[in-house]
């Protein structure tokens, strides 16, 4: 099945988990038992695990019927596969090498092969590292199998996400059609899209008055911002970015989700080519099942064909639209690389993945959208909540950069000082809500400080004068250009 079992247990003992939260200057770890890591590794990771076990048995009878009963015998072992797995999980086992036909194989082995012997458990390791590793595993089963190594266990919560969003694209389709280029309107659609997936639950709660019409694109930003707080808006300095002369003016969008929240990525993109803020945008997209639902190339193929046969006029109207844009390609799908899926922060990509590197320097601005990004941009480390977005990158600057996403986990920076603990102080879940989010920006020549990409430890202060080469924030008052 493409992997190894280990021939001695490696279980944690209660002495090699802490009682509290993950401590200011380290690595999210699945340690401390009061981190989001632990609950995500001790409950979380086995329910995926145990959903995506009952999806493979219920698609059975389809799946014979495709590729006949020998099938039954991929279904049976990959099922024991994944039932390991999650046993390996529990008792904290070491991570194992990979000696199946991934693709990536070399480059997981090397990454696992060269971690300290303390970080090679589940819940000693980073958290980022223990995550990846377990979405890459189960991916391994299928794809080392005889039939099923295309198949997309989670493709079917992206789909019905879109499915029954047809309300919410409905009016959001209407309310951006023909949109005159602005700043107020780019910034509009910047927060649709960063609240995109609360979207269809929160036109249920806004208070809908006589003047409010749901084909004005005012009133859906003031639905899509309903309950939420935007802690960082750069929305300014990402408007003049995209309008600085001399630029070739593509634009690199890393995704997050499929479903409805990739419906509202297009339409921030849609006005962005539209509106020649972009000549191009690159979507980077996932190459295997990850993280339940993110986006791949099928997903996107899935949803523009959706699209185009919906039976609502304006929603096939905006899919033909979206499908043109792809055909002439003003939008178009980047070259699969792995590294999306890989377990490494974002300032090791320079010596990782040196073609996707400068792939990105060719670029005139990279959107990196949600939670998984955002820990990879900062590496998974719980910085000062006030220390500079463009120090926490540790010399991550292919292009000029920003950063979209709903707070969702402890890794933040960026904030004013002072601001972290007042919310604590009034809301003890603001990190993990989702309900608080960041627009975070910084240009390629902000930083002199050229890094290697060399993590010498977990404490901040060993990388290299990082933190004394950061540049001040600006305190002048930031206005978009017009």
């Amino acid at each position: 099945m493409g992997w190894r079992a280990s021939m001695r247990s490696n279980r944690s003992t209660g002495s090699d988990l802490l009682e509290g939260p993950n401590p200011r200057h380290s690595l999210l770890s699945g340690r401390y038992k009061q981190s989001f890591a632990y609950l995500t590794l001790r409950s979380r990771m086995p329910g995926i695990m145990q959903q995506i076990i009952m999806r493979v048995h219920s698609d059975l009878p389809e799946l014979v019927n495709k590729y006949g009963v020998d099938v039954g015998k991929d279904v049976k072992q990959i099922v024991d596969a994944i039932e390991r797995l999650k046993m390996e999980l529990n008792r904290d086992r070491q991570f194992l090498l990979f000696h199946g036909s991934e693709p990536d194989k070399s480059e997981w082995n090397a990454f696992l092969t060269a971690l300290p012997r303390p970080k090679k458990t589940f819940f000693r390791a980073c958290w980022l590292h223990a995550e990846c590793y377990l979405y890459r595993r189960i991916f391994s089963f299928f794809e080392n199998s005889r039939f099923l190594h295309n198949y997309d266990y989670f493709d079917h919560l992206k789909q019905e996400d879109l499915m029954i969003s047809d309300v919410a694209m409905k009016v959001l389709a209407q309310a951006t059609r023909d949109l005159p280029k602005s700043f107020e309107n780019f910034s509009k659609l910047v927060r649709i899209n960063l609240w995109g997936n609360h979207f269809e639950m929160q036109m249920g709660g806004y208070p809908f008055g006589p003047e409010d019409s749901l084909k004005d694109i005012n009133v859906l930003a003031r639905v899509a911002s309903i309950d939420k707080i935007l802690l960082v808006n750069d929305s300014t300095l990402v408007w003049n970015c995209l309008l600085k002369p001399g630029q070739n003016g593509t634009v690199d969008y890393i995704c997050d989700n499929g479903g409805f929240d990739f419906f509202t990525d297009m339409l921030l993109l849609e006005y962005m080519v539209e509106h020649n803020l972009a000549t191009q945008v690159r979507l980077h997209v996932k190459a295997i099942p990850w993280y339940i639902s993110d986006l791949t190339r099928a997903d996107v193929e899935w949803t523009m064909d959706y699209l185009v046969r919906h039976e609502d006029e304006c929603l096939s109207a905006v899919g033909k639209k979206w499908a043109r844009l792809m055909s002439s390609q003003r939008i178009v799908i980047a070259p699969t690389s792995y590294f999306w899926t890989g377990p490494q922060p974002y300032f090791v990509m320079v010596e990782s993945d040196l073609e996707l590197y400068r792939l990105l320097t060719d670029s005139t601005l990279a959107i990196f959208k949600g939670d998984l990004n955002y820990r990879k941009l900062l590496g998974d480390y719980i910085w000062d909540s006030a220390e500079e977005f463009i120090t926490c990158l540790r010399g991550f600057r292919p292009t000029n950069i920003c950063a979209m996403r709903a707070v969702k986990c402890e890794v933040v920076c960026g904030l004013p000082e002072g601001m972290a603990d007042k919310l604590l102080r009034s809301d003890h879940t603001w990190m993990i809500s989702g309900s608080y989010g960041l627009i975070q920006y910084t240009d390629s020549l902000k930083c002199s400080c050229a890094l290697t990409g060399e993590e010498s430890s977990d404490k901040p202060e060993h990388w290299g004068a990082l933190v004394q080469a950061s540049s001040e924030r600006s305190s002048t008052v930031l206005t978009p250009l017009l």
